[in-house]
């Protein structure tokens, strides 16, 4: 399912498969997945959803916070999923160059 550019707020989302399927066939369950250019974070979420850790790095402070708002979104939803605590090693870094 492709998300939307007006929904995410980015305006050149991917589809998280992309990345998911990448991160899986390129990585192992706990590496480290790199993404200098983060936007709206979607190789971030599928490094996290993939059970890897990621750096991220975004330069424009709109898409660092709409990142870390995606992420944080996602990490309550496995929290509210599972009833149990997410593993916020997998949170490495996202850094804004503001």
């Amino acid at each position: 399912m492709i998300e939307s550019a007006y929904r995410i707020g980015h305006p050149a989302p991917f589809p998280i498969e992309l990345p998911y399927r990448l991160i899986q066939l390129y990585t192992f369950e706990d590496e480290v997945v790199l993404d200098p250019f983060v936007g709206s974070s979607t190789t971030c979420l599928a490094a996290l959803k993939t059970k890897r850790r990621y750096i991220g790095y975004e330069n424009d402070k709109k898409y660092y916070e709409l990142a870390e708002r995606r992420i944080e979104e996602y990490l309550q939803s496995q929290n509210t999923l599972f009833n149990q605590q997410t593993n916020t090693s997998q949170k490495i870094a996202l850094i804004a160059n503001v």
